[in-house]
């Protein structure tokens, strides 16, 4: 029921009595099949599907709004171009070569929610990490420059077509030392550092053996937490197998419910269960609580020193000679960590900065992946049962506006003089989409009875201005407009070509040093001068560039100070480049710096190859990973990958029917559209979000969704529950049921008469819900409604307020439920309710913190704080999270 945190009824009230409850020789006859033989299992057809997102969040509007998921990757473009001139993708400002993007606090930061750190960009499994416990420290003089060598490396696979996949990764450099997350206890860590973690009892824990059979008490120093046989759920306890001392620490493995199964004791001394019994030989397999008790937490997660400042390989199977080791599964959007401490060594005094380095590679596999998903889509993209066969959607995703293309002043209409894109563009048809003022449906049906669609869109003239207008989304006279399916990899292509030897983007070192030193040689900047794969790059960005500044144009094309913002960018993004990792060979920068220390000396290189040598890890996990690539890798933007693949969640029928079983399909049907038309607003816009949602709602409606509670009360459970059938005990006779449920004391079943003056004596009178007494009736009238039950007249006047604030999502649902409360019995309703409560509570904010049973719990003590359902609320979150059900 979602009450204010202190109002609440238990969740194990009953629904109402209508709701359900929850070959060779000659020809031979086919030998007859018997009736129960097992039946052969028909083929996958399916691919895997992978899962992506943009790897960080965005400030809500208001402080108090929950952070929001970027849906557009020009919008990111927008931001990097804007304020981050110095971690761009292939090249830095300053002329070196970059395989990634940089974030940092004082730049893109500033507009970014980071308490939400940096979250994984492709459902895969973490494989290696290495977590500072303090920060390195660079000496220059008597400044010190903190920096961070932390980084996690997930791998992903994607198949596309059936059988043909691809292994690429994704890495997170940079990453807050542990000693920060000591000291902001508040702040979530990424799911990976729990897998090494120990778990210490605390002072909390302060479970004692039970008493001897002859009447012995136990020993009260003799404290710590109880280790049963199973884990403790609704159906009662397990046996009791000893208890951990306070101080013990112990490796946990399975978890449920809220509950760990120890995997090493590490020299754990146990009490016996019970006084006079021996303590038990070994804890291993037995599980323990993982919550709170008296007062505060009575585990505390550790990672053991051996986990800190080293590479730490994660592979869960056989380890590492097993191919099929997978490490720990991580999902899309899922935390991977926060930006640490990375101080540049320019500045002087360097300057206090969080940043981190976010970057995708693969090796060659990649170039015939892409031909071969190419050649799948241009045989079989006309057929939508071959999509079918895969599992896949029929319908593109993508809007590609080739360079030429007139944008009309209307739809429909070019109008004089229309702007004519100079640039290719590529938009997310469901990014499009979520603008209805971006969007004009042609009236009349084309020949195959489609009413074809034009798009408001964006580009870019022949200078790089940017230009905006309407084009047809097919067989357009203004230009040529495709829709595109992301399996294309439209208009990607890989770059393969001799590199520079110390990681800049010319050819050989000493150009870059006249470069960066301005010596005012009269070429130094031009198109010879760099790498011939630079070249192969500049002439992908600048197709009519004349080459003569072709250095200063790749270090500013992407800051914005070249007037190319973000069409430029974007282009950027669709290359695949091949080159040497930086996370590899310190020698080559070695070389780099002795050429300059030539020119220019300097104490603060020397400091600078100490930081490279400290940062390297390429090598360690090659030797550990089986199948991991030579460092030689082609680089992916991670944005413009996941611009690329990322599609708009959609709930469906499907989905919702797993959960909900006994629901009528109409009902579920408009809950679906509901929170499918405004999935931002209602911040359930990622996996966990939903999965924390919805683990509620199962508890607050059942598997049939019933959106109205019900009132069928035993006499004596009103009384045990309600103050006001406590000083009426003869109400709770008259209105409750006697033995058998719904027979009252006086024979005759429950009615409307019964059910209303249990509501209004179970809610009457309560200020915390803005009810009037008894008498009034508001009780009854603002009972429990809604997914999430919203129950009580000051939440439902509340609700009636938020809805007038977000009124330009439904501009023509003007409505009042304060007045019209039975308004919430409709699914529509239903669902905003339920989404008001969700995020009017700050909810998607704790589950963005996690998906254990601790944001489980957190959530539900604002939902329903005095229920007694916080273990089926962990378990409807497990079963959701596990089964991927909203993935």
């Amino acid at each position: 029921m979602a009450t204010s945190a202190t109002a609440a009824r238990p969740a194990s009230a009953p629904q109402p009595a209508s709701a359900p409850q929850p070959a060779s020789g000659g020809q031979r006859s086919a030998p007859a099949v018997p009736r129960n033989a097992p039946q052969a299992t028909p083929p996958d057809t399916k691919v895997k599907k992978l899962s992506f997102a943009f790897p960080f969040l965005k400030k809500g509007q208001r402080d108090t709004d929950a952070a929001v998921r970027f849906t557009d990757e020009h919008e990111i473009y927008q931001l990097l171009s804007e304020k981050e001139p110095g971690g761009t993708f292939l090249v830095s400002k300053k002329g070196f070569w970059h395989g990634g993007i940089h974030i940092t606090d004082s730049g893109a930061g500033s507009k970014l929610d980071l308490k939400q750190g940096v979250r994984c960009i492709a459902d895969g499994h973490v494989i290696a990490y290495r977590v500072d416990r303090t920060y390195p420290v660079s000496q220059l003089g008597n400044v010190q420059a903190p920096y961070s060598t932390g980084f996690a490396l997930v791998r992903h696979s994607m198949e596309f077509p059936k059988g043909t996949k691809l292994t690429f990764y994704s890495l997170y450099m940079h990453l807050q030392a542990y000693e920060e997350y000591e000291r902001d206890t508040g702040k979530a860590k990424p799911a990976y550092l729990s897998a090494l973690a120990q778990y210490k009892v605390t002072s909390y824990a302060r479970d004692k053996a039970a008493p001897s059979r002859t009447g012995q008490a136990p020993d009260a120093s003799q404290q710590g937490l109880r280790i049963r046989s199973a884990p403790k759920t609704g159906r009662g306890a397990s046996p009791a197998l000893g208890i951990l001392p306070q101080g013990a620490s112990v490796s946990i493995g399975e978890r449920q419910h809220g509950w760990g199964k120890i995997t090493d004791a590490h020299g754990a001394q146990p009490y016996a269960a019970q006084v006079g019994d021996a303590p038990p030989t070994t804890v291993v397999g037995g599980w323990i609580f993982l919550g709170s008790e008296n007062g505060g937490p009575v585990v505390q997660e550790i990672l053991p020193d051996d986990a800190f400042d080293r590479v730490m390989v994660t592979l869960l199977a056989g380890g590492a000679d097993d191919a099929n080791a997978q490490g720990i599964a991580v999902k899309a959007g899922e935390l991977i960590g926060h930006l640490g401490r990375f101080d540049s060594l320019n500045a002087n005094p360097p300057s206090a900065t969080k940043m981190a380095h976010i970057e995708v590679f693969c090796d060659d596999s990649v170039k015939s992946f892409i031909e071969q998903s190419r050649t799948w889509v241009a045989s079989h993209s006309a057929h939508p049962d071959e999509w079918k066969r895969l599992g896949l959607s029929s319908e593109p995703t993508l809007l590609r506006i080739a360079e030429g293309t007139k944008l009309y002043r209307n739809a429909e209409q070019a109008g004089s003089e229309p702007p004519v894109t100079g640039v290719v563009q590529r938009w997310s048809l469901a990014e499009l989409a979520r603008d209805t003022n971006k969007r004009h449906a042609e009236a009349t049906a084309d020949r195959n009875g489609r009413k074809m669609n034009w798009w408001r869109v964006g580009s870019a003239d022949q200078r790089g201005q940017a230009i905006e207008g309407w084009v047809r989304e097919e067989q357009f006279a203004g230009g040529t407009v495709t829709r595109e399916f992301a399996q294309k990899w439209v208009d990607f292509a890989c770059i393969d070509g001799a590199q520079d030897p110390a990681h800049t983007m010319f050819s050989r070192t000493k150009a870059w040093v006249d470069f960066a030193s301005h010596t005012g040689a009269a070429d130094a900047k031009a198109l010879s001068k760099l790498s011939p794969m630079m070249q192969a790059v500049y002439r992908k960005l600048f197709p009519q560039g004349d080459g003569s500044r072709a250095a200063d144009d790749l270090c500013l094309a992407y800051a914005g100070e070249s007037g190319h913002y973000p069409w430029l960018m974007q282009a950027a993004s669709r290359l695949i480049v091949k080159h040497e990792s930086e996370w590899t060979n310190p020698q080559k920068w070695r070389q780099l710096y002795t050429e300059i220390e030539n020119a220019t000396p300097n104490p603060q290189y020397k400091e600078e190859q100490k930081r490279i040598e400290k940062l390297v890890w390429w090598d360690e996990v090659k030797a550990k990973v089986p199948g991991f690539p030579q460092a030689d890798v082609f680089h992916l933007h991670p944005v413009g990958l996941v611009g690329n693949f990322r599609t708009k969640f959609q709930f469906t029928l499907e989905m919702m029917q797993r959960v909900f079983p006994l629901a009528q399909a109409n009902v579920l049907q408009e809950l679906i559209d509901e929170l499918n038309a405004h999935l931002e607003v209602y911040a359930l816009d990622t996996p966990s979000r939903r999965a924390h949602f919805f683990a509620q709602v199962m508890q607050e409606t059942g598997k049939s969704m019933t959106v109205e509670e019900g009132f069928v009360w035993k006499a004596s459970a009103l009384v045990a529950s309600f103050s006001y059938f406590r000083r009426n005990p003869q109400q709770a006779t008259t209105h409750g049921y006697q033995t058998n449920r719904p027979i009252k004391a006086d024979g005759l079943p429950m009615n409307q008469v019964d059910f209303e003056a249990i509501a209004n004596g179970a809610y009457g009178g309560r200020a915390e819900l803005g009810n009037g007494d008894f008498e009034s009736g508001d009780g009854w009238k603002y009972r429990g409604r809604g997914m999430k039950q919203l129950t009580g007249r000051a939440n439902y006047r509340s609700f009636t307020r938020w809805n007038q604030a977000h009124q330009d999502e439904w501009p023509e649902d003007r409505v009042d439920y304060e007045d019209s409360p039975d308004l919430l019995c409709q699914p529509k309703y239903a669902a905003r309710s339920a989404a008001y409560f969700w995020v009017a509570n700050g909810l998607p904010a704790i589950a963005d913190r996690g998906t254990t049973a601790t944001q489980v719990n957190e959530i539900t003590a604002i939902v329903n704080r005095n229920t007694n359902s916080y273990a089926a609320r962990v378990a409807n979150f497990e079963q959701i999270w596990i089964r991927g059900d909203f993935n």
